[in-house]
């Protein structure tokens, strides 16, 4: 692909990107219009530095973070095919968040968040010592035995929340939404942007890190040093992402694919196209959710589950077909 293409594909990514955000600002359950808005109207402005911007601000950072960390995840497990919800991340949060609640009964957010970030930092990281100890003929089996693990995580969940009466606490966690939003919340996800800028740090490394243990040695590259640090940020930023909005699926594993399908795998040039991707992504589906059973809501985890589930087929079918 000639470099004027792939600008050519960026530029249009950047359109639809901003047509998107600018739809966000303006689809809600209140009456807004930017007639009203530039017209001086109070109730306009308060909608939208209320509401809408820091809706769409959650969403933006939310997705980007979700996206890249996938990104880092495949390039770490030297797997196309693996993400924060398909290798068990998002379940082990909920698991530290339902002995958090049973052990302590009350927690404020950021302790919520401490306790989702060591418990997915922990079974993430046991999950990759399982796949490096396996070795598959097919790619495809990562992500099902992920699912399993997952699976796993969640009975275990589960049969905790039954045995100690907080099985409605349990179905209340983990349903993705930005609607509920309030101020005092979404400012956690700021967190993000900067474990993002380690990340573009360790950009150069993790692209190496796809290479292989030996490949990295003999470039000087610490690979379980670089292994840490990418455990570290999907952690921290699947942690922080659950905790304020809740599950957002196959985010981390369809978006990093489709842009590695016209940008190539080296993770620092693909980084600014992975982030716009991903929140187009999710702003469309959070749009679709607006809207399906307006003036209501869907969760947005229940759309992104339908979209991502189609595009995730798709990807396997093509790999298929590519052998």
């Amino acid at each position: 692909m000639t470099k004027r293409f792939l600008m050519h594909k960026r530029l249009i990514l950047v359109i639809v990107w901003l047509i998107l955000v600018i739809l966000s600002l303006r689809i809600g359950v209140l009456d807004f219009t930017f007639k009203k808005l530039f017209s001086g109207d109070l109730e306009a402005q308060e909608v939208l530095l209320v509401s809408r911007i820091p809706r769409t601000v959650s969403i933006i950072i939310a997705a980007t973070g979700m996206s890249i960390a996938g990104l880092i995840m495949q390039s770490i497990s030297r797997n196309r095919f693996i993400s924060p919800t398909t290798a068990g991340t998002t379940d082990a949060a909920i698991l530290g968040l339902l002995l958090g609640y049973l052990l302590f009964n009350h927690l404020n957010i950021y302790q919520k968040t401490l306790i989702a970030f060591a418990f997915s930092l922990l079974l993430t990281g046991l999950f990759l010592m399982i796949l490096r100890r396996i070795r598959f003929k097919n790619v495809i089996y990562v992500p099902l035995l992920g699912m399993m693990y997952g699976a796993l995580i969640s009975a275990l969940s589960t049969f905790i929340a039954h045995r100690y009466q907080a099985s409605q606490f349990l179905g209340t966690i983990g349903v993705g939404g930005f609607h509920h939003l309030a101020q005092g919340t979404y400012e956690l996800l700021y967190i993000i942007v900067p474990v993002l800028i380690v990340a573009y740090l360790y950009a150069n490394k993790f692209s190496i890190a796809v290479l292989g243990e030996d490949f990295a040695k003999n470039l000087g590259v610490s690979y379980q040093t670089v292994t840490i640090v990418g455990l570290v940020i999907i952690a921290m930023v699947s942690s922080l992402t659950f905790v304020t909005v809740g599950m957002l699926p196959f985010i981390g594993l369809v978006v990093p694919n489709l842009v590695s399908i016209y940008y190539g795998d080296h993770v620092k040039k693909t980084m600014i196209d992975i982030a716009l991707f991903g929140s187009a992504f999710v702003l469309l589906n959070d749009i679709i959710s607006r809207l399906v059973v307006k003036p209501y809501e869907v969760p947005v985890s229940f759309t992104m589950g339908i979209t991502g589930a189609v595009i995730f087929i798709w990807l396997i079918f093509r790999r298929m077909k590519r052998g």
